[in-house]
């Protein structure tokens, strides 16, 4: 990986709401280093049951095209009950998303795909 240095996030939990099997490995092998807890969710509706169950998380990334519950409407969703909780957008189509909806009050923060490893690594470390 091209991370320039380590990243220590043993006591987080980040939620990587992503449909593709490829680009979950993708991001699971990123972030793999730095101790945290990774969950999946596998669609929208999936992402919210589990923000909204036991489990304490930290974190969302959460692509924004997704079957079931698309990323926004989740996003919405998780944000009425957890406001304060960090969501980052991921998607490869920019067109995707109104870029309203990243700086308002739904994304904490976008990224595009194909993933920046530095980037994205710098933008949860900042998030969390």
């Amino acid at each position: 990986m091209l991370i320039n240095k380590e990243y220590d996030w043993q006591n987080k939990c980040i939620l990587i709401a992503e449909d593709e099997e490829i680009n979950y490995m993708f991001i699971e092998k990123i972030l793999e280093g730095t101790g945290a807890t990774l969950l999946r969710a596998v669609n929208g509706r999936q992402a919210v049951d589990i923000v909204n169950g036991d489990q304490k998380i930290d974190l969302v990334l959460m692509d924004i095209r997704m079957p079931e519950m698309d990323g926004i409407e989740a996003a919405k969703i998780i944000k009425t009950s957890k406001p304060r909780l960090p969501i980052i957008a991921q998607t490869c189509h920019e067109s995707d998303i109104d870029l309203t909806q990243i700086s308002g009050t739904h994304f904490d923060g976008f990224i595009s795909k194909p993933i920046n490893i530095n980037k994205l690594i710098e933008m949860v470390d900042r998030k969390l």
